[in-house]
Parts: C-alpha cells; structure tokens; sequence
C-alpha cells in the first residue's frame, strides 16, 4: 500500500502528463474521437500506480478546444444522442510537435540522472 506522500507524487506526475497524453490520443487517432474513448484508451494504458479520470477529461478537452488545439463536431449515433468527437487542429499538432520533443529531451535527462541507481538500498 503507498503512502500519502506516494500517492501525492504519483497524482502529481499523472496530473503533469494529462495533457499530453490527450492531446496525442487524439491525434493518433484515425477519425475524430469521442471523450468516453479518449478515456478508456488512457485508462488502458496506464501504467500501474497511475490513472486516469474521466472527470478531468471533459474540462480538459474544452480547455483544449477553446485554445484552438482541438476541434469537436457532433456525430450521430445509433446508440442514443449524438457524441461530441474531438480532432486535432494545426496547432495543435504544432504544439504537441513541441511538447514530445520537450518530453523525450527530459526524459533523456532524467535517465541520465537516475541511471542505475538502486531505489532499495
């Protein structure tokens, strides 16, 4: 079981890497994507400690709209009312351009700095 402090840095790494990983969920996309996707895919794939909550997703996603990173449009569905899906704009693909190369420089960096050290001794 983790500590509190544990889980405050695991919240705060979730927290810093959110927008990221929502932003290259739907540009790696094939077609425009609905929020319940997004989430489940993220949910998917993250790694054990971490999560993701569908909660922060739609305040995010609007966020993100409103910076002109994303765009959402209304599809219909057979399965009730219609679903707002998301696509990457221009701008956004130029600023997630920027921000993975951001995120391989640091983590470059970071692996230098922990390197092999040993987090149980």
């Amino acid at each position: 079981m983790a500590s509190p402090l544990e889980d405050r840095i695991l919240k705060d790494l979730s927290n810093g890497t959110a927008w990221l990983v929502v932003l290259a969920t739907v540009a790696g996309s094939q077609d425009a994507i609905h929020g319940y996707e997004i989430g489940r895919r993220l949910a998917d794939e993250a790694p054990e400690g971490l999560s993701f909550k569908q909660g922060t997703l739609y305040p995010m996603l609007r966020t993100m709209e409103a910076e002109g990173l994303v765009r959402s449009t209304l599809v219909p569905s057979n399965e009730g009312p219609a679903r707002k899906c998301f696509t990457i704009t221009v701008e956004g693909r130029r600023v997630l351009a920027t921000w993975v190369g951001a995120w391989k420089r640091t983590g470059r960096w970071m692996n230098r700095v922990i390197g092999d050290i040993d987090a149980t001794r």
